[in-house]
């Protein structure tokens, strides 16, 4: 199996799956479905992302929830006019420099909105610095030794403060998030490890994914096993998703 060295050759490969025969007979339906939803994206509940981010980075679920309802009212597509982008409207800098390669991917927004401000309250030490900082920037803050003269900066911090004072400040809603797996080797055979944790959003691989209907798949025990074959496909095809996801990425800088 020749290597994608091209978004081009990518597209022209996927383009030919639909049609693709089925060589390799699969005994667990049930599995492949959810290798296929594992790539293709999970649904998941906003605010239990919330919690997750709140303790990994020990801080108010409520102070992320407040920040995402006055910085996008839990729109996970919002794009603000400066171009800050996603749930908790992260600028594509600010994102890079927090590890988030999908803006518009609500958990890695919410992750790193969090991650940032944890910074920001680390750095400060106050929950309203914190928050003008978020919006006006860490430096902003720090030369005027607190909130900035900025009347949109003063207003935000206010916002933020009373949904964070609001009861059941939830987001109410369910998002699709990208991910993708990981593998170890098994003797003869390569076992599925892990179908969560990855970087791959898998939009791309929603309308062509017949070639999953060709992978072999059993289960023994706890494990989930596939042969060399449909391992070298999987892999293939996740190669395949990150020069296509590369390619756009790159489109957009241009």
């Amino acid at each position: 199996m020749s290597l994608i060295t091209s978004a081009a050759e990518a597209r022209a490969i996927m383009g030919q799956g639909e049609g693709n025969v089925s060589r390799i007979s699969s005994r667990d339906n049930s599995f492949r479905s959810v290798l296929k939803n594992g790539i293709s994206g999970i649904s998941e509940d906003m605010d239990t992302i919330f919690e997750e981010a709140a303790a990994r980075f020990n801080i108010p679920s409520g102070l992320i929830r407040a920040v995402a309802k006055a910085e996008s009212n839990f729109n996970p597509r919002a794009v603000s006019h400066a171009g800050a982008m996603g749930v908790i409207q992260l600028m594509p800098g600010t994102a890079r420099s927090l590890g988030v390669s999908d803006p518009y991917d609500a958990r890695q927004n919410i992750m790193g909105g969090a991650k940032y401000l944890k910074e920001n309250l680390e750095r400060f030490g106050d929950v309203s610095l914190a928050l003008a900082a978020y919006n006006a920037g860490p430096g902003s803050v720090q030369k005027y030794g607190g909130i900035p003269p900025y009347k949109e900066t003063q207003n935000y911090v206010k916002k933020v403060m009373a949904y964070m004072g609001e009861t059941g400040l939830s987001a109410g809603r369910t998002v699709t998030t990208g991910n993708g797996g990981g593998f170890t080797a098994m003797g003869d055979n390569l076992a599925l490890s892990s179908l969560y944790g990855g970087k791959l959003s898998g939009s791309s691989l929603t309308a062509s994914s017949a070639w999953m209907d060709n992978l072999s798949i059993r289960q023994e025990g706890d494990s989930i096993v596939m042969d060399k074959e449909s391992f070298a496909s999987t892999v293939q095809m996740m190669r395949i998703q990150m020069m296509m996801n590369a390619d756009r990425e790159v489109g957009a800088l241009i």
